[in-house]
């Protein structure tokens, strides 16, 4: 069995002009055997009016049959041609030729004149002939037609041609079209080659370099394929890298807390007071631990569907003012302020009621960090949206977030400002996009021309903008409206 590509192209080549071969010699052996038997028919029934008039005056004037042939026989000295009478009844009068069948039936009515023409066999060969009528009906044991016959060699002669024409165009065919098919089979199976090499690459764990888009169209679809998918291993391969990064950095800091103060406490240095203070530094340092273990578990049940989005119709400004009222207090001993900015009237939302309540707490905390302290406004904004969309955002007024930035604010532990480790999980808006994903939507940060940012998610308004909603798990979601 051929299993190299390139062979097997070559091979599919020298098949198909094989069957062409055939074919087209197949028509033209029929074509070059009825032409030459035509030329066959044409010569000798031009070698045979000359001798009609001649044997019908000798037969008139009582000359015998043999006698009649014998002198024919000059004429036809040095070629197989061979001549012969026959009567009324088919019978072949003795002419002493070796290639004159013993009867000889001429079909169809015979008149004077009349020229017919046929094949016989003799001794396992075929004889091509052809009669000219002498008389229309001839004395009992005379002469009635005059017979010249020609070994039948059309067929011979259209072989002997059509191998002559098919050496020629197979010599044509390897000289133009073994050359095509040996390009054709390199364009093809040397992108294949190389794309399995760096396959096997991408298998050991090096990534390399993008493929060249060469070859027919579904090879360089298939490279070009290979080239995304390398790229967004690469790509996971660094936000692995800076997850990891983060979740070390977001981790030295309450462990080194935590380990400080207990030593504190083991040795005996943090008594009285510093005790108290240094139990609950243990403890919001625990509970920022719980937290961020809390995030990296629900992020995983996102990716691998274990709880299911629960959809319903909810109304999106009453989440988002309880949301707001959920946070005032909180922002307010620091001296930030917390307020909605909805319509007044229902605005319905096709949501899970957790997971929204999710987003707007994450997206909340989120603007609460970045603006200042005291004096600090966030704005809970929910915006109806063309095509059954609606737009949950929160809106700061702290510094904005760096144009670099921009693109993975969303990414884990990702940090716009690595010296900064605040109080949260470094997953928050993680999840916001991977609910928002989950819910069909899709989410977005941007910079306010006024100073500040805006973070939120666009969801559907309805369920029937989605048609059949059925639970989806984050990596199953559908891709984000543009």
């Amino acid at each position: 069995m051929i299993r190299s590509l390139r062979a097997r192209v070559l091979a599919a080549f020298a098949l198909l002009g094989l069957a062409f071969l055939l074919s087209v010699g197949g028509a033209l052996f029929v074509i070059l055997r009825d032409l030459n038997q035509q030329s066959q028919e044409a010569a000798l029934t031009e070698a045979l009016v000359p001798f009609v008039v001649q044997v019908r005056l000798r037969l008139v004037a009582g000359t015998a049959p043999s006698q009649v042939v014998a002198a024919l026989a000059p004429f036809t000295e040095g070629s197989d041609v061979s001549v012969f009478l026959t009567d009324n009844d088919g019978q072949v009068l003795d002419t002493g030729s070796a290639s004159a069948p013993g009867r000889l039936v001429i079909p169809g009515p015979q008149r004077r004149g009349d020229v017919t023409n046929g094949t016989y066999q003799l001794g396992g060969r075929s004889y091509q002939y052809v009669a000219a009528t002498l008389f229309a009906d001839a004395t009992p044991g005379g002469a009635r037609a005059l017979v010249l016959a020609h070994p039948d060699t059309a067929t011979a002669q259209a072989l002997g041609d059509l191998v002559r024409g098919l050496l020629l165009a197979l010599l044509a065919l390897l000289i133009v079209g073994l050359p095509l098919a040996t390009l054709l089979a390199r364009q093809v199976s040397r992108p294949l080659e190389r794309l399995a090499v760096a396959a096997r690459h991408v298998g050991q764990g090096s990534l390399p370099p993008p493929l060249p888009s060469e070859g027919p169209q579904e090879v360089q679809e298939a490279s070009q394929a290979f080239n995304t998918m390398t790229a967004e291993v690469e790509h996971a391969r660094r936000a692995q890298a800076d997850m990891l990064a983060g979740l070390r950095h977001d981790l030295r800091t309450p462990l080194t807390v935590i380990g400080g103060f207990a030593q504190a406490l083991q040795d005996g240095t943090a008594s009285g007071e510093e005790a108290g203070r240094a139990a609950a530094a243990i403890a919001d340092e625990a509970s920022r631990l719980d937290r961020m273990v809390t995030d990296l578990g629900a992020l995983a049940d996102l990716e691998t569907g274990v709880r299911p989005l629960q959809l319903e119709q909810l109304d999106a400004g009453l989440l988002a003012r309880d949301a707001a009222e959920r946070f005032a207090p909180g922002a307010a001993a620091d001296g930030q302020e917390v307020t909605a900015a909805t319509e007044t009237v229902p605005l319905p939302l096709a949501g899970d009621r957790v997971a929204v309540e999710r987003i707007l707490g994450n997206l909340v905390r989120n603007a609460l960090a970045a603006a200042p302290r005291p004096g600090g406004h966030v704005r809970v904004e929910v915006v109806p949206l063309p095509g059954e969309a609606v737009m949950l955002a929160v809106r700061d007024d702290g510094p904005g977030i760096p144009s670099s930035a921009l693109p993975r604010v969303f990414e884990r532990f990702y940090r716009a400002d690595p010296a900064r480790a605040g109080q949260g999980s470094g997953l928050g808006l993680a999840i916001v996009d991977e609910l928002a994903r989950a819910h069909g939507g899709r989410a977005f940060a941007e910079n306010m021309p006024g100073g500040g940012a805006r973070v939120g998610v666009i969801l559907p308004a309805l369920a029937s903008a989605a048609g059949s909603w059925t639970p989806v798990s984050a990596a199953a979601a559908i891709s984000p409206p543009a």
